[in-house]
Formats: C-alpha cells, structure tokens, sequence
C-alpha cells in the first residue's frame, strides 16, 4: 500500500463513504450490464489505488467462490422454462442463470467495494476516524478487534500448523488426512486465542483503559483538503446515478 497515493493518502471516513457510495449504487441499478460497469470501475479504482494484484486475489478467494457456487445452484435448481443444456438428474435454464449473474455480479460489487476499502486503509487508522467523529474508546477498541480478529487467527493457524508439523503429525494430503489434524490444531488455536483475550485484558487494564479519561494517540490523522474535494465529487456522482435510477424507474 503506497501511502504516497492520492487515492490510498485519503481520509479513512472518505474512502469508506466512497465504498459506501458503490455498495448503494450496485444495490439500486438494475440490469446486469450496469452491476458488471460498476464491479469494473471498482476494479479500476483499485488499479488507480495501486492494491489491483492484493484486491483480485481477496476477491477471488471470497467472493468469488460463493459467485459461483451462487450460479451453479440458481441455473440448476430455479424454476424455468428455457433450458440451456441437461445433465442426469438437472437441468440448466436460463432464467436461473439470468437471477444468479444479477445477484452474484451484486454480491462482487458489494463484496470487492469493502475489499477495497480495507486494503487501502488500515484497521487502526479507521478506527481512530471513528471515534474522532465521537465513537467511544471501547467500541472502537472492539471494532478494532474485531477487525484484526481473522488476521490474528490466521497466523497463529499457521504457527500452530507448523508446529504440529515440527512434532511430525501429517498435515498435508487428502481430504481425509486434513481432517485427523482438524482438532489437533484447532484446539490449541481456541486455547491460545482464549489466553490471548485475557492477556489483551490485563494489559489494558495496565494502561488505564477504563479510567474514563480519553486516551492519546501516537500517530494522528486529519482531513485535508483533497478530502472535501473528493467528498463533494462522490456526492454528486451519487446523487447523478440514483437520479438516473429514480428517472428510469418513473419511466
């Protein structure tokens, strides 16, 4: 993430209301054509944001998948009438597939927005944005936690995995083999994370976090004025395209 961006240097409220503005505008426009436009300015964006290789791989490993699995169930199983092709038992009609490209290219401009957002705005910075804007310290240290909750998870997964490893437990292979490690690995991830909480606990107790006074930060962030430019851009883009969806709608 290149901080040097002008894209990636704005404010974290600014760029969440910028994701914001695309999840709405997928959800309103209708037809297929205008949900796969925007999923491709959304990809646009990224490319101009400078995270394009860090955005596609999250998309692809999250969206992506439940895209299709979405248009493989909907194509087989909705009722229709216009079958594309048999196979055994099912048949894929076209109406099915129709439903699952609208929801699905819905899902990939909602899912890649906030894909976006987080990749070119660290957790902490938005949260300090929160609670500028009144957030309280606690909410915004569980937001924050919430947040950094899969990361976290992850490595220590990966730290366990290579321990177990270490110990010469089989951690790689079949469907059946990736099953026996399940618990060994995931019981000391729940331990671990459990011991983790309390320690988090304990070290905000230290530090004064229930003390009622606000707390300080090392690092700050504040609004510029490329900020106010780029909101008053976005809003009138907005209001443009639910506008034009309001228009089309009357018509």
């Amino acid at each position: 993430m290149d901080q040097n961006n002008k894209i990636v240097s704005l404010y974290p409220l600014t760029k969440f209301y910028l994701a914001i503005a695309f999840v709405v505008v997928s959800i309103a426009m209708p037809g297929i054509v205008s949900k796969i436009i925007c999923f491709v300015l959304i990809n646009i964006l990224a490319g101009m944001s400078g995270v394009w290789p860090v955005f596609i791989r999250r998309v692809k490993n999250s969206v992506g998948i439940l895209f299709i699995i979405l248009v493989i169930i909907q194509t087989l199983f909705s009722p229709g009438e216009d079958v594309i092709f048999s196979f055994w038992i099912f048949e894929a009609k076209w109406e099915g597939l129709m439903i699952a490209l609208n929801l699905g290219f819905t899902l990939m401009c909602v899912g890649g927005s906030l894909i976006w957002f987080f990749a070119v705005t660290k957790e902490k910075d938005f949260v300090l944005s929160l609670e500028k804007q009144g957030m309280s310290p606690k909410a915004s240290y569980v937001v924050l936690s919430t947040l950094q909750m899969v990361p976290v998870l992850k490595k220590k997964s990966a730290t366990i995995m290579n321990a177990q490893k270490a110990r010469g437990v089989e951690t790689e292979g079949n469907l059946i083999v990736r099953a026996k490690v399940f618990v060994p690995t995931i019981i000391p991830l729940v331990l671990s994370s459990i011991t983790g909480t309390e320690e988090r606990a304990l070290t905000l107790e230290a530090r004064g976090f229930s003390s009622g006074i606000r707390p300080t930060h090392l690092e700050d962030i504040e609004k510029t004025p490329a900020d106010k430019t780029a909101t008053v851009i976005i809003t009138v883009l907005f209001v443009i395209a639910l506008a034009g969806r309001v228009a089309l709608w009357v018509i």
